[in-house]
């Protein structure tokens, strides 16, 4: 009796701790069921055009957090946790840049919007681009913050980099490589500002879809493998605003690239976007919605508005 009893604890602890909404999180959200996934999302619900915000790997709605009370000065903000992340359904996901550009545009759908802006960060901006390139109509502009679509990689490196990230190694990460890996997306870590990220992982992984969200991860990095953009990037017709820190330790990858930076990467992006123009910000790394929001911020309402 008291080995099923403790089972029972553990079974209750590990079911609350899946009920339990994230750190990091606003108070309110939403939810809809977009092609069999339930799918949540912040809305700001303020008066103005319809911002969407879309997170990149790893990462969920609240990455927005220190940008949405900047934008929804002007806008309606709405952020989505993409299926496979945050408090989304997992199980199942595809997780390709093609298949999140579907279930936005029937998201925006459900929501009654025919067209937005849309701002992707690091893979969320692949899926801006394969979103605009596959569903151009539902976009007014685009702004790209150190996406990921604008570096190559040849056959050899996608496949080592499928190797290194597979659901296994990322379900088996300990915390003091997660925290290391986390750190690397900082041109300055501070842990009073952005150690809630740490605090949600150990969340994370209390939870009963901490597998399935490892598998989604490893899925979304084969599929932005799979499906480069770079040959399409002269089709985008939206204007589209770049945005990279200048100290962005992930992009581009600095084993493949070692004399590379984020500038160079910029440029290349700014050569083969139609309509584009470019911003660096300074003391900013791969997370600069979190590093500098107000100088993102200011520059994604400038392009905007």
């Amino acid at each position: 009796m008291k080995t099923i009893g403790f089972l029972l604890m553990v079974l209750l602890a590990v079911t609350d701790a899946a009920a339990q909404p994230l750190v990091g999180y606003p108070s309110a959200l939403d939810t809809v069921q977009v092609q069999n996934y339930r799918l949540v999302y912040y809305d700001s619900q303020t008066p103005g055009p319809p911002v969407v915000l879309v997170h990149g790997l790893g990462t969920n709605l609240s990455i927005w957090r220190a940008v949405w009370p900047l934008l929804r000065q002007k806008a309606r903000v709405l952020a989505p946790d993409l299926p496979g992340f945050g408090l989304s359904d997992k199980q199942e996901v595809p997780a390709t840049p093609s298949f999140y550009a579907e279930v936005l545009a029937a998201w925006l759908d459900t929501l009654k919007l025919a067209q937005v802006d849309v701002v992707g960060l690091s893979m969320g901006g692949q899926i801006a681009l394969m979103m605009a390139l596959q569903h151009p109509d539902r976009i007014r502009r685009l702004v790209l913050a150190a996406p990921a679509g604008i570096e190559t990689f040849t056959p050899e490196a996608a496949a080592q980099l499928k190797a290194l990230f597979t659901a296994e190694t990322i379900a088996a990460m300990s915390p003091a490589l997660y925290a290391q890996n986390v750190q690397r997306n900082f041109a300055r870590w501070d842990p009073d500002r952005f150690g809630w990220l740490l605090e949600q992982r150990a969340q994370m992984q209390q939870r009963a879809d901490f597998r399935a969200y490892a598998e989604a991860n490893a899925r979304a990095v084969a599929g932005m493998l799979d499906e480069p953009v770079f040959a399409r990037l002269p089709e985008v017709p939206h204007p589209t605003l770049v945005v990279f820190g200048e100290d962005d330790q992930l992009i581009p990858n600095r084993f493949f690239r070692p004399t590379e930076t984020p500038a160079d990467i910029l440029q290349v992006a700014l050569e083969r976007l139609p309509e584009a123009q470019g911003f660096l910000i300074p003391e900013a790394g791969h997370l600069l919605v979190l590093e500098q929001p107000e100088v993102f911020a200011r520059q994604v309402l400038r392009f905007l508005f």
